[in-house]
């Protein structure tokens, strides 16, 4: 499905910029050498997100200095794009990590995916709301660890800042739903479960009528005791909203985009000039056929008139052409077989094939003659 490719980078892209506000690092820089952010009573340190393949800093966000921080980059989705993993702890009792993002793909029509299903793509799934997500996966699993739900949570700067981003990248018809349930334990933990969905309408291209929808989906926990659940998750979130994106990857992200979109306009050039060739190959081909049928129809109806047209029966290994038009007969047996030859001649070799050579020389023998590479020739027996 290669189609879809362009659409579903669009999109992971855009779950990207919608993780959290970003702000270019030369205007923060100067604000980051100063005085710390007043939401930060302690000493900050910066967090450094790595693509493993460059070892370009993608993004950076700052922490208190006491939070251990481990972060892994993952291609599950791009090649060249990663998502992170995090893991955030302190000593305290806080803990937050996520999951992978997980992309899928819906079809209106049944028959499409049916037909998509056997081209071998594996993940179709009709988009499921967060109020199904949470009551049939989240639930359970929070049940089962001991949690009893306690209510869902607003943040409305995060969903203004969506909105705002939807602006930015002109993407009207993609929906971002952030999700979020609250829940507690008998030790009193108290825990943030989000579920962030990203979700695009699409048209499928070359395809009249028929539309996709492409849809992910990210996981994010945080667990804390209740008397510094809300002050840590601030914080959090704060990191989130200060985080600072490296504009040297925002360069490298603009160069493999102009790659591949290069590899995509050679890929088409390469498919007309291919289709091209075969019109070619093609309207040749029909051309030769007709010239071939003129040609068996001319010979055709000079043997009905009686006139002489001169048939070439030649091999590749250059046999020599012989007159092969009737105007009188002779009959000649082979093998107790009867044919009828054109008359006239003394001798008349044939072979395996029915071609024969007539000889007025009756020292001819065409078995050693190079012209005809060896083939096995029979003299036959003229018949009276």
């Amino acid at each position: 499905m290669k189609t879809l490719y362009p659409l579903i980078c669009a999109s992971l892209v855009f779950l990207s910029c919608l993780s959290s506000p970003t702000k270019n690092a030369d205007t923060i820089a100067s604000a980051n050498d100063g005085e710390a952010s007043p939401s930060f009573i302690q000493e900050t340190k910066k967090h450094y997100f790595v693509d493993g393949k460059t070892g370009l800093i993608v993004f950076q966000k700052e922490y208190p200095s006491d939070w251990e921080i481990v972060t892994k980059p993952i291609y599950n989705l791009d090649q060249d794009f990663p998502s992170f993993l995090y893991l955030m702890q302190n000593n305290k009792g806080m803990k937050a990590f996520n999951s992978p993002t997980q992309q899928f793909v819906s079809y209106q029509n049944p028959e499409y995916s049916q037909m998509m299903q056997d081209y071998g793509m594996t993940n179709i799934r009709p988009v499921i709301s967060p109020e199904e997500f949470v009551a049939y996966e989240i639930k359970p699993m929070m049940e089962k660890n001991g949690f009893e739900f306690l209510s869902q949570r607003q943040f409305p700067d995060v969903l203004a800042h969506i909105e705002d981003q939807k602006r930015k990248y002109d993407m009207p018809n993609m929906d971002f739903n952030l999700y979020s349930t609250e829940w507690i334990n008998k030790d009193h933990i108290k825990a943030l479960v989000t579920f962030n969905q990203l979700v695009l309408n699409q048209d499928v291209p070359g395809y009249r009528n028929e539309s996709i929808t492409i849809w992910s989906y990210q996981m994010g926990y945080f667990f804390a005791p209740t008397d510094i659940y809300e002050s840590d998750m601030k914080i959090a979130i704060q990191a989130d909203m200060n985080q600072i994106e490296n504009q040297n990857w925002q360069k490298y992200q603009l160069q493999v985009n102009n790659f591949r979109q290069q590899q995509r306009t050679a890929q088409h050039n390469e498919l007309m000039r291919n289709n091209q060739i075969q019109f070619d190959q093609h309207q040749k081909t029909m051309r030769d056929q007709s010239a071939a049928n003129d040609a068996n129809h001319a010979r055709f109806m000079d043997n009905l008139r009686g006139t002489s047209t001169s048939t070439s029966y030649a091999s590749s290994s250059n046999h020599s052409n012989f007159i092969d038009m009737i105007r009188e007969e002779q009959n000649v047996s082979l093998n107790g077989k009867i044919f009828k030859v054109e008359a006239g001649a003394e001798n008349y070799w044939m072979n395996s094939d029915g071609k024969y050579i007539k000889s007025n020389d009756q020292f001819y023998d065409p078995n050693r003659d190079a012209l005809y590479d060896n083939q096995r020739w029979d003299l036959t027996n003229k018949q009276n």
